[in-house]
């Protein structure tokens, strides 16, 4: 195998496998398992609709956060960061969809989007830090 190439991150060096050492990161995979979970209940019918949907964006989330973190450029990771938000916001689409097709009950929901909220919020702020210097 090559070398890893430190790359900056967060401000601090990182090597490029230490993405799961990331609050962002963790907190994003956290959010998809709890999806994953919730979703297991889901008609079958939608089997290749919704659910495959929701999860495939869920999913996202700490792909892009893994991502970014194999990049050495600045704006690259933060385009990855910035992809993760997106997926992060599709996230919250689609749960509120789910909800309101009573395919989650509301503790679920409430669950699933204080979730979101917080990786969405720490994806914010990460993107801030690594936007400004």
């Amino acid at each position: 195998m090559g070398t890893t190439h430190p790359t900056i991150f967060q401000g601090y060096k990182i090597k490029m496998t230490d993405f799961r050492e990331l609050r962002e990161w963790e907190k994003a995979h956290e959010l998809t398992v709890a999806v994953y979970e919730a979703t297991q209940s889901f008609p079958e019918e939608e089997l290749l609709g919704l659910t495959q949907q929701i999860r495939l964006a869920c999913s996202a989330i700490p792909v892009k956060i893994a991502q970014g973190c194999n990049r050495e450029d600045r704006e690259d990771q933060v385009n990855f960061l910035e992809m993760a938000m997106d997926a992060a916001i599709e996230v919250e689409y689609y749960l509120l969809l789910c909800y309101e097709l009573d395919m989650l009950d509301s503790a679920d929901y409430d669950r699933l989007v204080s979730k979101t909220v917080e990786a969405k919020e720490l994806l914010e702020l990460f993107i801030d830090k690594l936007s400004h210097r």
